[in-house]
């Protein structure tokens, strides 16, 4: 019994600077409706993105439309830079204010099934279709989906020889990186809790976001410039989403940071407007000429990565300005976010692969596939949120009424089956 008594409290002596951090409902601030907005909007905007990847002729994609077009690259070059980091900015607002409402214990074991266990669902269940697709254009599959999909479980399957990448052998997580990386950042981030809610460490923080915007955005920038010089283009999106999911953790509730915004919305519009431009000019000036200089190359990656911080500080500004409010249907759009990002790029994928056999053109194409992914993604998320057992693999908070020891019941169960992915990503 001693020796228990010791374990425990020779445990929590080690955990303290983590339990001081937890648990602290002092710092919740009132609802921030204007990031919930920007979340439904951000993740919204995926499904124009990833649509708009299809009729790209020179940025590669899973599947690729007949109608492909150069054009539509000076569209997206719109949203290009700044959309994951909205994203990654807004996860680590959301983690710092779930750190405030859990303990340490409650907080790993729920992030990890909500976050882990949609992934898993969705690695083998939503994503396949995308591998087929790819595969049916890149190889020229002689079966139907079903058949491919029978075979898909078996790890060992010659028919994936050439397709290997992924968790587990050519099961692939696609457009949901973002929740593997989610999860391991997120645990990263727990490990340097204590540093980050350091005394010295907050007082650094409030004293720059009370100096001027420009003094801000050029603090913030250098870490991401930095980064760009530093690391492989082809997975450059890793550390810049730990590095935006930081920030969001950070500013989260230094008032100062967003007043300021708020208060420069306007130069910040302009100055994105003519760095866009820029862009776009840079784009085909640069990127799509073989012949350009490497110091060239160079400035449009700091250029761009520019634009990539511009761009969230001016959707953070816009949030504040036009959509600080609440309204009835918000909080159903909120929770219709998680389903639709899960699905939405497989119901892309799988509609552009089979009516491109229609040939109905590059207008009402693209049309119908945006139209009925969002007519099928609403239609499932409408579904699985009455059906508790689904919920939880689509992300939907579990509407049904249990009592405490049946939820940790869940969780634990929830907490077994994502085991294994857990020791895969660890």
């Amino acid at each position: 019994m001693n020796l228990k008594i010791v374990i425990k409290n020779t445990t929590r002596k080690l955990l303290q600077p983590w339990l001081n951090v937890f648990n602290q409902h002092d710092e919740l601030p009132k609802r921030r409706y204007d990031l919930d907005w920007l979340r439904v909007i951000a993740f919204g905007l995926l499904i124009f993105y990833h649509t708009g990847m299809l009729y790209s002729e020179n940025w590669g994609f899973h599947f690729k439309s007949q109608y492909l077009s150069s054009g539509i690259e000076n569209v997206m070059l719109l949203l290009s830079p700044w959309r994951m980091g909205l994203i990654w900015f807004i996860s680590g607002v959301a983690l710092r204010f779930i750190v405030a409402r859990f303990s340490l214990g409650m907080f790993l074991t729920t992030r990890s099934v909500k976050i882990l266990l949609p992934l898993l669902f969705g690695i083998w269940f939503i994503v396949p279709i995308q591998l087929y697709a790819q595969m049916s254009q890149e190889v020229g599959l002689a079966m139907s989906f079903w058949q491919f999909y029978s075979q898909f479980f078996d790890l060992t399957n010659p028919l994936f020889e050439h397709y290997q990448a992924g968790i587990w052998p050519h099961v692939d997580v696609n457009h949901l990186w973002y929740l593997r990386s989610l999860w391991q950042f997120t645990i990263l981030l727990v490990l340097a809790l204590p540093l980050l809610h350091h005394a010295t460490v907050q007082a650094v923080i409030t004293r720059l976001c009370n100096r001027s915007l420009l003094v801000i955005f050029i603090t913030l920038l250098l870490p991401l410039c930095i980064l760009k010089l530093s690391w492989p283009s082809d997975t450059f999106r890793y550390p810049m989403g730990a590095l935006f999911l930081l920030y969001g953790y950070l500013l989260a509730l230094q008032s100062a940071f967003y007043s300021k915004l708020l208060r420069h919305w306007q130069a910040l519009f302009a100055v994105f407007v003519l760095g866009y431009l820029v862009v776009v000019l840079g784009y085909h000036m640069i990127w799509q000429n073989s012949a350009a200089s490497q110091w060239q190359i160079t400035s449009m990656y700091m250029l761009y990565t520019s634009q990539r911080l511009l761009g969230v500080l001016l959707m953070l500004a816009l949030a504040q300005r036009f959509l600080n409010h609440d309204h009835p249907k918000l909080a159903l759009l909120n929770s219709a976010v998680f389903p639709f990002y899960l699905l939405h790029q497989s119901v892309i994928i799988g509609l552009a692969f089979y009516l491109s056999k229609l040939q109905l053109g590059g207008f009402v194409e693209p049309l119908l596939i945006l139209s009925l992914t969002f007519i099928i993604c609403w239609l499932v998320f409408l579904a699985a949120r009455r059906i508790d057992l689904l919920s939880p693999m689509l992300g939907i908070k579990v509407t049904g009424k249990y009592k405490a020891w049946q939820v940790k019941v869940g969780f634990g169960c929830g907490l077994i089956l994502v085991s294994p992915l857990i020791f895969r990503l660890i």
